[in-house]
């Protein structure tokens, strides 16, 4: 997946819309979002994650 630009590129738009204001996300949701966003990918997810300026723990703002 990191080799394909286009899946890149979905990851960090789904990690940068912020869409509505609403209320934190829970950090397992979140990272399962990430997850799922990577196929599944753990390595990828983390990068992306880390990548992001997530925290490593608790709530992520939308």
């Amino acid at each position: 997946m990191a080799s394909n630009p286009k899946l890149e590129v979905r990851i960090v738009v789904h990690l940068a819309d912020f869409g509505l204001d609403t209320d934190p996300i829970h950090e397992n949701s979140a990272k399962q979002n990430v997850l799922a966003a990577a196929e599944g990918d753990t390595a990828t997810a983390q990068q992306a994650w880390s990548q992001a300026g997530l925290p490593d723990s608790g709530a992520v703002s939308v």
